[in-house]
């Protein structure tokens, strides 16, 4: 007996799902297919964290809230140098480090599954941010860990040189892990300090890691320098043909140079490549390129998904069922039963293309095209009243559907509905412009094949499956939660009743460490009962998460005045200043400082 299969449901179908609230998933067993189905709950484990203000047993935190496997995601670093034609360098990193890090005891978070929470977050994978945004992605991508960090490039060509500063973010207590990294050499170097930054961080995770820094620096130098830097930018650049030409140039280079005969082929670059193909509608050439992805690999399951997809637009329906079919025992997303349920239709097969279709839509019941699906196969089964209640449903959802009126009418009429069915055929004429033609010469195969599919699911899905992780859910961020608390301290915080706001303000950042309005709110209630040292401890953990944060910097100039501490209210004062130098706010902090620091000879 196989083992039962999961069936995701698409994120349309529950908001809750990507926010670490219940989600809906179904257990189908494929031996027989799709007797029973499940509902099952996701626990969502949440680690108490604490920061700076929040905890002074960060470290007993610490000990129960890790996992013994943790995952890990790497942000793109920032670039300081003013120079744009080196913002490839920045993605560079996210890329090595992904694999680099996935090791024992870590689970490396791709840019790819990095850019689905960016696209959650509503941001754009090229977006400079903010260290609490880092956090909130990262939370968002499952990961405990994460590295970020800078880099600057001088020099011109071949004599360029890089610098580069990184620290590793365990998001469950908001604290540095290990120390912070800085390293410079020639830029043709950069993947020699990208190993050698990969094999600090894993040895600070565990010293008795079984690579040697040497190990890890030929991993990471795999590709030839050439070839890694096109593959980057090939991810990078937006213009189409600009990228197969950097990923081209990529493959050709990585088979001319590598010297790791065991591994002859860039498969990252081909994936990509294989993937812009696809979605160019170029589905010869996409196969071509997505084929040579072995089932080793963890783009394999992505990569027979558009496999079978492109065989199917292709007309090779025999070959796409297989792709499918095999697929579904390995990634049971509901679009992948949707297309064997579609290939099934083609193929006549209606009765099996029904057992496939109804778990599907019980997965995704909004997904239209699904349910259409689903009622189109039971009307070519003649199950009537099967298909019309299946797409008076589906037109309630998508009321311009005229395919789906069309067919509505059909099977009304056939149950013998035929005041349902005239009005069916009404919307029909009006919505479907071949109306005329489907009724003279028959309707054509109208079923719907999934091109695409839900990375949420797809990810969630992954990270479920990896045995590495022992089952545990990955932090996630309570974003409602956090965003209610919030609201109650600033509401207690104005109406002066600063215990409760502090109450609101300690449960918080017990959720989300990095939230730096948390703690600059926090700053504002200390200040406010003169609790200057507990004030100012709240103010630097929220310009730690938002260094760019003006009203904590001029807060924090304001009590070191106060506490007579000119040194500190001055460098206060330059930060906020050069961040906004308009801000009136910290002009009234500039007037302050003149007063009270500046040396009475000069008050003249």
């Amino acid at each position: 007996m196989s083992e039962p299969l999961l069936l995701l449901p698409s994120l349309a179908n529950s908001r809750d799902w990507d926010r670490g609230s219940r989600a809906r998933v179904q257990v189908l067993n494929p031996e027989p297919v799709f007797i029973m189905i499940k509902k099952v709950v996701s626990t969502i484990v949440f680690a108490l964290v604490s920061v700076l203000t929040v905890c002074a047993g960060a470290a007993t935190a610490s000990a129960s809230a890790a996992a013994s496997t943790d995952t890990i995601v790497t942000m793109p670093f920032e670039n300081l140098s003013g120079r744009a034609e080196y913002n490839w360098v920045g993605e560079s990193f996210a890329a090595a480090l992904a694999d680099l890090l996935d090791k024992p005891g870590l689970v490396g978070i791709r840019p790819d599954e990095r850019n689905v929470a960016y696209k959650q977050e509503g941001l754009p994978p090229t977006a400079i941010l903010t260290r609490a945004t880092m956090i909130k992605i990262a939370e968002r991508a499952g990961a405990n860990l994460v590295v970020m960090g800078t880099y600057r490039i001088a020099g011109e060509g071949r004599d360029s040189s890089i610098t580069i500063t990184a620290r590793v973010i365990d998001i469950r207590e908001g604290r540095m892990v290990g120390k912070e990294y800085n390293r410079g050499g020639p830029l043709v170097d950069l993947q020699k300090l990208q190993g050698d930054l990969a094999y600090e961080i894993l040895y600070q995770h565990n010293n008795a890691l079984p690579f040697s820094r040497d190990q890890i620096g030929v991993d990471a130098t795999q590709a030839p320098v050439g070839a890694f830097e096109n593959f980057i930018k090939g991810t990078l650049t937006h213009d189409r043909e600009a990228r197969i030409g950097f990923l081209q140039r990529a493959i050709k280079e990585y088979a001319e140079k590598a010297t790791d005969k065991t591994r002859p082929k860039y498969i990252p670059a081909i994936f990509e490549l294989g993937r812009i193909y696809f979605e160019g509608a170029d589905y010869k050439e996409a196969i071509e390129q997505l084929i040579q992805i072995d089932d080793r690999d963890p783009r394999y399951d992505e990569s027979q998904f558009y496999v079978g997809a492109a065989q199917s637009a292709l007309g090779q329906e025999d070959a796409a069922l297989a792709t499918n079919q095999k697929l579904a025992t390995r990634l049971p997303l509901f679009e992948v039963y949707n297309n064997i349920g579609v290939l099934l239709i083609k193929k006549k097969n209606y009765a099996d293309a029904v057992e496939h279709l109804k778990p599907a839509v019980d997965a995704a019941p909004r997904d239209s095209d699904t349910v259409f699906n689903l009622g189109y196969a039971y009307f070519l089964a003649k199950d009537y009243s099967g298909a019309a209640a299946t797409l008076k449903t589906e037109t309630r959802q998508r009321p311009s559907d005229g395919e789906a009126f069309y067919i509505l009418s059909k099977a009304l009429a056939a149950a013998g509905d035929q005041a349902g069915a005239a009005a069916a055929s009404d919307q029909a004429k009006k919505l479907l412009t071949a109306y005329a033609q489907w009724e003279t010469k028959g309707m054509p195969n109208v079923a719907r094949i999934k091109t695409g599919f839900s990375k949420i699911n797809y990810y969630r899905y992954k990270r479920d499956q990896d045995e590495r992780l022992n089952s545990q859910t990955q932090v996630t961020g309570l974003t409602q939660q956090v965003d209610q608390l919030l609201e109650s301290a600033r509401a207690a915080f104005t109406a002066g009743r600063n215990e409760d706001a502090l109450a609101s303000l300690g449960k918080l950042l017990q959720a989300a460490p990095q939230n730096y309005d948390a703690h600059l709110l926090m700053g504002r209630v200390y200040e406010r009962r003169g609790d200057f040292d507990r004030a100012s401890n709240a103010l630097k953990a929220a310009v730690f998460w938002n260094p760019k944060l003006v009203p904590a910097h001029v807060l924090l100039g304001r009590i070191a005045v106060l506490k007579n501490d000119c040194t500190a209210a001055q460098a206060s004062l330059a930060r906020a200043l050069q961040i906004d130098p308009d801000n009136q706010d910290a002009q009234a902090l500039k007037r302050l400082v003149d007063q009270k620091c500046t040396p009475p000879a000069k008050q003249q």
